[in-house]
Formats: C-alpha cells, structure tokens, sequence
C-alpha cells in the first residue's frame, strides 16, 4: 500500500485560497484523519488526492508514483489512481440489491461474474452484512447502508481508502459504534486510509495521526496523543478537545519543558511547550480541564498557593464540572473525578498538573483571499 505526499499543495477558487503551500505525508498503511473546521480547506485536499480538482500548484505523489504535477503536465484522472471513497452519504442506488451495489464498481471494471461474486462476499464478510447480499438498501439500518459503501469501496482492492465525513449522517450513538467498527477493519486491512472530519472524537478514536487544518494551512500533524498534550499553537491547543488559556510569558524552556509566569500572578509554573515557542515570548498557557485540582481551602492557608472560587458545579455521574472564577474576567473549567463535591461559593486551592499545561503562541490566521 503506498503512502500519499503532497507537496506544497494550492488551489484558488476565484480570489478565495482553499489550499495554501500544503505539503505532508499520508503514512503507508496508517489511518490519518485531517481534522479542522467548515471552510479550513480539508475537504479540497481530498478532493485534490482523489483528482476531482486539479491543483493549481504543487505535487501529488502516491509512493514514488507522481499523479499531479502541473508544471509538468502530469494529471493522473481519477478512474486510473486505484482508490476507493466512501462519501458522506451512501449513494446506494435504491433499485439494487446489496451484492449490486457492492459488484458496482467492479461490474465498471469489467470483472468476471465468477471473481464479480467472490470479492462482493469477501467485502460484505469484511463489514459483517454477508446475510444481506440480498436485501434492497431501504431495509437496511442508516449504519448498515455506511458499511455497504465501506464494502463496495473495498471491493475492487484500492490501494488507498478515502472517506469524506462518512459518519456525518447517522446519529450520536451510530456513530460512536461505526466509529469503532471502522477501526476494526482498517486494523484488519492495513490500508493507507484518509479520513477527513470537522468531528475531534472521530479522530481522535480512528486516528494513528492526525493532521489539524486552518485557513488552509496545516497547523499541525501528529498522533493524537501529541496534538492534545503538546500543541503547536493557541488553534491547536481550543480546537483539539477543551482548555482554558491563560496569557503568560515563557521564562525558560528547555527539551519540551518550560517556566512561565501568569499575567497577573506571581508565581512561576512548570508547563509543557509548545515547538515553536520562543524564548521569553509572550503567549497562553493552555490548561486542559482534567489538568486542574481543586480542593477546599483551609482558613489557615487561604495566602497560599492559587485561589479561586466555585461558580457552577454540574455532577456527570464518573465525574463533577466545576467553573471557577480567575479573575474578574475570567472563568476555568475543571474536570474532577472523585472526592467531596464542593458547593458552589466555596473558596477553593488551585494546582495546576504541569504534564496537563502547554505553553503556546498565538498564531496570525492567514486572509483567504491572500
């Protein structure tokens, strides 16, 4: 299976940039998720891997294999780059059966009835639906239809998987399950898959990597565990599950580390840092809400330490949510499992869990029309 390399990647519709100077590595055989808001420019991208638009500058490589290259009149259509795609909605033609939709693609290709049969079996075995080759798509579940379009998508062996916000359509719960689903047989396969989402749970479960967009641009590629404990910048940090910033100075950094000092604040903290922070620059230290412990505060040590006081408490049941007050101006999130629930009013410690802290800077977002 090859990997998929895109190199400074661009496309302009009219004066809007969709797709800015991209250039990254689709892992081989790894799920890689690009993750960003509506409008970041993700779903161009796939589009461009997929050769539904053409690039308007830079490559596009799968292994050593050049499938767009402007500059040199190279542009691989679609129907010859061997992938398959699984879209947002089933597109499953109503009037066919199951094992019809699934032979679709193949029955294009000209394949022979008797290896026409065998892969669609071998497909639906694959999503587990190979007791409803016969059955029309209106009987089948919002989940079972999604599994059918992973099963005709793999049909004909791609040596690359797409998906475009595959799961968008189902509900909450459907989606948790396919989620899980999705991951099980990517394990089994072992394809090079991407799958584009604006959803951060999606990618984080189905991900080995992921790369985050904005504006166009990529703000940061890495596995999920990387993106959450050590983002690049203050995007990364808000969009990759909750935080709370706070503005800072970097004192020190040193190997992934470093000292900050609040705005405000006396103290100095021990935090993560972020890859591109400078030293003694000025930016936000991002606390993740589980990376904050509150306990009540004794009379006696009420001059030590960080304070603050509980403005809203909700119990979750495997954990309490609790917002307390900063400063006048700002309110934290705190995520706490266990111990006595404190009451809102309460006077509360602060400790702040330096593993859970990253220092990060604040990043210009690019003008879309530049």
């Amino acid at each position: 299976m090859p990997s998929v390399r895109l190199n400074r990647l661009r496309k302009t519709f009219g004066h809007l940039v969709a797709v800015r100077d991209v250039s990254v590595e689709f892992e081989e055989g790894a799920m890689t998720s690009v993750l960003g808001p509506s409008g970041c420019g993700k779903t161009t991208t796939l589009n461009l891997i997929a050769g539904f638009v053409e690039p308007d500058e830079g490559t596009i490589y799968f292994g050593d294999r050049p499938i767009a290259d402007l500059a040199r009149g190279i542009a691989v259509p679609p129907n010859h780059r061997n992938l398959g795609m699984v879209f947002q909605s089933y597109a499953l033609w109503p009037h066919l059966t199951i094992g019809e939709n699934v032979a679709y693609g193949l029955k294009m290709r000209r394949v022979s009835r008797a290896e026409r049969d065998s892969a669609v079996m071998e497909s639906l075995r694959t999503v587990k639906l190979e007791t409803h080759v016969d059955c029309y798509p209106h009987q089948l579940s919002g989940g079972q239809q999604q599994r059918v379009a992973f099963a005709r998508a793999l049909a004909y062996s791609p040596a690359i998987l797409l998906f475009d916000e595959p799961l968008s359509n189902l509900d909450a719960h459907l989606r948790e399950e396919m989620r899980f689903e999705i991951k099980e047989i990517h394990r089994k396969i072992g394809i090079t898959a991407i799958y584009v989402t604006h959803d951060q749970a999606e990618a984080m479960v189905l991900s080995d990597r992921i790369v985050v967009m904005e504006a166009g641009r990529v703000r940061q590629v890495g596995s999920p565990r990387e993106l959450y404990e050590q983002p690049a910048g203050m995007f990364v940090a808000s969009f990759i599950g909750k935080t709370n910033l706070l503005p800072a100075q970097l004192l020190e950094r040193e190997e992934g580390w470093g000292v900050v000092r609040l705005d405000g604040r006396t103290e100095v903290l021990r935090c993560r840092c972020s890859i591109n922070a400078d030293d003694n620059a000025r930016g936000y230290l991002s606390v993740r809400p589980e990376g904050i412990h509150l306990q009540p505060l004794d009379s006696a040590a009420r001059d030590a330490g960080l304070t603050s006081r509980v403005c809203a408490s909700t119990y979750l049941g495997n954990l309490h949510e609790y917002r307390v007050t900063w400063n006048e101006h700002t309110v934290l999130d705190v995520q706490q499992a266990g111990g006595k629930e404190l009451k809102v009013g309460e006077l509360v410690a602060l400790d702040i869990d330096p593993s859970r802290a990253c220092f990060v800077m604040e990043e210009r977002v690019p003008s879309p029309m530049s």
